[in-house]
């Protein structure tokens, strides 16, 4: 059934009683008001009939002439029409017509009850007058020998009628005036009723939406006390409603932001193996926007077995999972420590599951670099220490006494100790460079990239001198860097001494530094250190800046190098907010180029000035 708003349940309701009780007041009273004027009329007529029934009685017996002129004489002066009628309904004498041209009155149904005894009335249209006319007949005895007959008279009632109809348009004023009156209440109240409820419906439309910034407060003055009471009801409820979802928002809010802002990837499905939610870390995995997977089926989105195959039994037994994944991004394994967890509702029922994937790939990568660390500083160290343990016990058991071979042990010694002091100083280089790094303590001033290659040049001219090396500059002039000098001068001189030590002797060693743009404007300053050495093999080249990492073990360790050169120009570049690149074909040398950002415009004429 089609729902009505109250109003047009209250107003018409309201109207149509009023309009139906004001008919049948109408009704009531014209009806009750005719019967009255009738039966007063009637008791009139009949006064008049019994009156002047004993004279009609008594001139009936004498001559027909004297009769007849009394009858007519006596209805005219008594504004009545007066009828006298035999036994056999034969009109004797008529007030108004000539009664020998009158029908048979035997049947009239007002002569009829008087021809028995009895008072007759009725009352109808006269044809012969022309108008409503209320008859009254009474029994009386005519002529000489008194037989039976009946007197009639008759009154017009067209002025009670035309008094009914004057009241009848009173009361239809009156009755439209009060239905007018009515509509007026009617409507005052059903929108005194109506409004309030109107005003709650608005209220809980606005809960329903979560409009809580929206909230219509319900205004209880000038209500009954149960709709006050019913509005302070909602009120209330509608403040508990907004607190409470305020609080929901708030928690929701916060379990977006821990669930975005996770690094395992998380991803919620439903019992139909629909996606519900998919964090941002889930969606870089899956290299799939989080926003389009929703409501998508879980088997086009996850296309690993192990993944589909673990969503399966948490599905079906309702039991959590766990176990390590390998996905494969591209050739790259990635290696998941996956926790599949079931969803339930209040009842605990089952309605879905929590995949939480944790990317242990850089905790392994890190961890097997760790262990390499750990295996390369302990054997770079046992190295020096097994020689100097070595030598120093074998002067102990009796090579002192040879002076030559005590000299020549005793320099084996000392060289074995400069290189594990050498290990050690760099390793406390590279620690402090990372520390700064963490903790973003370094001051950088402009400095001129020439500047730092002629230093650099400087520092290991002895060593090129002595493989009769050649090392020559080429750097564009007015280039700045915001710079920590000391720091970019040891990079540069790190990566000369490697170049110097790998490069054959006679061979060119070039010092290069320019500038560039890209394409978004920015400049950059590029220092870079050429060798003609023996190069590097492509396989070595992604570990090349790992510590202790050597592309040969054996000729590093002859050359000297403590195997931390190039993990400190790493960092040092890192710290400049720059980068540390190399190229290298085998057999035709290789480039080692620092790239770090250049000196605002304004600052490199400061530094030149």
């Amino acid at each position: 059934m089609r729902n009505i708003r109250l109003f047009w349940q209250i107003f018409p309701a309201c109207v149509g009683i009023t309009l139906v009780s004001m008919l049948l007041v109408v009704w009531l009273a014209t009806t009750t008001g005719r019967d009255f004027y009738i039966d007063h009329l009637k008791e009139e007529i009949r006064e008049r009939a019994l009156l002047i029934g004993p004279t009609v009685a008594v001139l009936s017996r004498g001559e027909e002439r004297p009769f007849q002129e009394f009858v007519r004489q006596t209805g005219r002066r008594a504004a009545t029409r007066i009828t006298v009628v035999d036994a056999g309904g034969v009109v004797l004498a008529d007030s108004n017509e000539d009664h020998a041209l009158m029908d048979n009155h035997a049947q009239r149904p007002e002569v009829a009850p008087a021809l028995t005894g009895e008072t007759g009335y009725a009352l109808r249209h006269s044809r012969t007058l022309g108008e409503s006319m209320l008859y009254a007949a009474i029994p009386v005895k005519l002529g000489a020998d008194e037989h039976r007959g009946a007197l009639r008279l008759a009154i017009a009632v067209t002025p009670v009628e035309t008094m009914l109809a004057l009241l009848h348009k009173k009361m239809l004023g009156i009755c439209l005036a009060v239905i007018g009156l009515a509509v007026l209440l009617s409507l005052y109240s059903a929108r005194r009723i109506s409004r309030p409820l109107e005003e709650m419906k608005r209220g809980a439309e606005q809960l329903t939406k979560g409009r809580i910034d929206q909230l219509v407060k319900i205004n209880s003055e000038h209500m009954s006390v149960e709709m006050a009471g019913l509005a302070a009801s909602i009120n209330e409820m509608a403040e508990q409603i907004n607190r409470r979802i305020r609080i929901i928002i708030q928690q929701r809010n916060e379990l977006e932001a821990v669930f975005s802002s996770m690094a395992d990837s998380v991803v919620a499905i439903d019992a139909d193996k629909r996606i519900i939610r998919m964090n941002q870390a889930a969606a870089a995995l899956f290299t799939l926007p989080s926003e389009v997977v929703k409501g998508k089926a879980v088997e086009g989105v996850i296309r690993n077995a192990y993944l589909l195959e673990m969503i399966d039994f948490t599905l079906t037994h309702n039991a959590p999972q766990e176990q390590k994944v390998t996905l494969f991004n591209g050739a790259d394994p990635i290696l998941l420590q996956t926790h599949a967890v079931p969803l339930r509702d209040e009842d605990n029922k089952s309605m879905g599951m929590l995949l939480v994937m944790n990317d242990l790939t850089k905790l392994n990568r890190l961890e097997n670099i760790r262990q390499d660390f750990v295996a390369n500083v302990s054997h770079e160290l046992k190295t020096p220490i097994t020689a100097i343990k070595g030598y120093v016990e074998t002067l102990l058991d009796g090579a002192l006494d040879d002076q030559d071979n005590a000299r020549r042990f005793l320099g084996i010694v000392i060289r074995q100790a400069n290189r594990l002091d050498a290990i050690v100083d760099d390793l406390l280089t590279l620690s402090r460079i990372e520390d700064r790094e963490k903790k973003e303590e370094i001051t950088l001033m402009t400095g001129e990239a020439g500047a730092v290659l002629e230093n650099a040049l400087q520092t290991c001219a002895v060593l090129a001198d002595e493989k009769e090396i050649i090392v020559q500059v080429d750097c564009d002039d007015a280039l700045y860097a915001p710079m920590n000098l000391p720091l970019v001068e040891q990079a540069v001189i790190n990566l000369l001494k490697n170049a110097l030590a790998y490069s054959p002797s006679g061979s060119l060693v070039t010092l290069r530094c320019h500038g560039s743009r890209n394409r978004h404007g920015e400049a950059f300053v590029h220092i870079s250190v050429i060798d003609n050495g023996p190069g590097i093999g492509k396989e070595h080249l992604p570990r090349l800046f790992e510590r202790f990492y050597r592309c040969d073990k054996a000729r590093g360790r002859d050359q000297g190098g403590t195997g931390l050169g190039l993990a400190i120009v790493k960092h040092i570049a890192h710290l400049h907010n720059g980068t540390v690149e190399v190229e290298s074909v085998p057999g035709k040398g290789s480039t080692f180029t620092i790239t770090l950002p250049a000196a605002p415009r304004e600052q490199q004429e400061d530094g030149a000035d």
